[in-house]
């Protein structure tokens, strides 16, 4: 019997197409036939470097199957078969959706999520707030997840009304930056710098649905500290296309398979995006090394490729 009370083999598939539970999706050493266990966990080992030597957490915004680290879903669209294959798992409040903040911290309970974000409403401060107030006297630490505390630009303006309420909480300053997910990267990079601007450096925060073009790895390259992490939906509807994602971040054309297990073969594909993602904000790339010189050159007026 497992600790859940469950018989081992009950309700489970071996194939991970079916679950009850995140641990479902576990193996364990010896149950591999064709990969050699130690090998397997020697190259994942290797993989780690890299994620410890990102000064920021990539999440995967994704339904395809693979067992990236950390991930995040929505409220309203949260699968379990992709879900739970991520041990860090953010379930966002799906704005836009008819979902309260009681809804969203259910279905946190039931997807066995990680973190928690509260309801919020596109581009409405006012709202927002009013619905983060609700939020922190439903909000069970006992009970629930961490909790992510959405705001709407400009995030100055907007956390400087919301700090007060969250300092007088149980809740801790982890702040989730909503509202330009269709912003160019420079809006992003202002909107971040403003918010730090206004709260220091201290706070948590996630970029929602910003991705990783080159402008934003190149700020936080020079400006580590500025965000903790970020999430990318990029990858996965690059696949969903017959796409793939460059090191630049631009889709190319790339005929994907159809059939049986094609969200597994799509889910490697994502997967080796979300590394290289990650390689891009290491000291290991070397890709932003000439962007990083002209932008000193052109700080201390020396001639630029764009003179």
């Amino acid at each position: 019997m497992t600790e859940n009370g469950r018989s081992q083999d009950d309700h489970v598939d071996r194939h991970g197409r079916v679950a009850n539970h995140p641990d479902e999706f576990r193996a364990a050493t010896g149950e591999l036939e064709i990969f050699d266990d130690g090998l397997a966990l020697g190259y994942l080992r290797r993989l780690e470097v890299l994620l410890k030597a990102c000064p920021l957490k990539v999440y995967a915004a994704s339904s395809l199957k693979h067992p990236w680290p950390y991930r995040l879903q929505n409220a309203a669209e949260c699968y379990p078969a992709s879900f739970w294959r991520s041990q860090d798992r953010i379930l966002d409040s799906a704005i836009g959706e008819n979902l309260s903040n009681g809804d969203v911290l259910r279905h946190a309970l039931e997807r066995h999520a990680t973190a928690v974000v509260a309801k919020d409403y596109l581009h409405d401060q006012t709202q927002t707030t009013e619905s983060i107030r609700e939020f922190v006297r439903l909000h069970d630490p006992d009970v629930h997840p961490r909790a992510y505390i959405p705001l709407q630009p400009p995030y100055d303006e907007h956390v400087a009304e919301v700090y007060p309420i969250i300092d007088e909480s149980h809740l801790e300053h982890r702040y989730m930056l909503g509202g330009l997910a269709t912003a160019a990267p420079e809006e992003r990079i202002d909107g971040l710098l403003e918010f730090r601007s206004e709260i220091g450096g201290d706070p948590t925060a996630h970029g929602l649905g910003w991705g990783l073009d080159d402008e934003l790895v190149a700020t936080l390259r020079e400006e580590p500290t500025l965000l903790d992490s970020v999430d990318n939906s990029s990858p996965s509807q690059a696949i969903q296309n017959d796409q793939v994602l460059d090191k630049h971040w631009r889709a190319k054309a790339c005929r994907h398979v159809d059939g049986q297990y094609q969200n597994t073969v799509g889910g490697t594909f994502e997967f080796a995006m979300l590394v290289q993602a990650t390689h891009r904000l290491t000291k290991f790339n070397t890709d932003f090394e000439a962007l990083s010189e002209q932008r000193n050159l052109a700080e201390f007026g020396g001639a630029t490729a764009d003179d």
